[in-house]
C-alpha cells in the first residue's frame, strides 16, 4: 500500500511539472512568424549617411532599421548579417565586417614550386 501511495504522489509531482512551463492561457498562433525571421547575408555598399544598402547582386535596396551599428562604415563596401523583411525591404543589422579584398602577391606560397 505504501510503495502505491508513493507512485502515486511521484506520478502527481512530475505531471504537475510538466504542465507548469506550459502557457495554456496564451498559445502562440501556429503561423505566426514574430521572433522566427532567419538571418541572412547580404554585401552592398553602405550609402554615405548609413541608413540603405545597396545590395551586390541586383541592385536591391534595403533600408536599415538600426543605423547606430553603421557607424562608420558609411559609403563603404560590406558583408551585413541580419534579418530581414522583405515586404518593406527592412532590414535590422546582427552583425557586419568591412569587405575586404585580396590582392595576390609573388612572394605568396600559391607562386612558391
Amino acid at each position: 500500500m505504501k510503495k502505491l501511495g508513493m507512485a502515486l504522489v511521484t506520478f502527481v509531482f512530475v505531471g504537475s511539472l510538466s504542465l507548469a512551463g506550459q502557457d495554456v492561457a496564451n498559445p502562440a498562433p501556429k503561423n505566426s512568424k514574430v521572433g522566427h525571421a532567419k538571418a541572412i547575408r547580404i554585401s552592398g555598399k553602405v550609402s554615405d549617411d548609413g541608413t540603405r544598402l545597396v545590395e551586390d547582386t541586383n541592385q536591391r535596396i534595403w533600408i536599415i532599421s538600426n543605423v547606430e551599428v553603421m557607424k562608420g562604415y558609411e559609403g563603404q563596401q560590406a558583408v551585413l548579417r541580419g534579418r530581414t523583411e522583405p515586404e518593406t525591404n527592412r532590414i535590422q543589422v546582427l552583425s557586419i565586417r568591412g569587405f575586404s579584398t585580396y590582392t595576390a602577391n609573388s612572394t605568396d606560397s600559391a607562386f612558391r614550386r
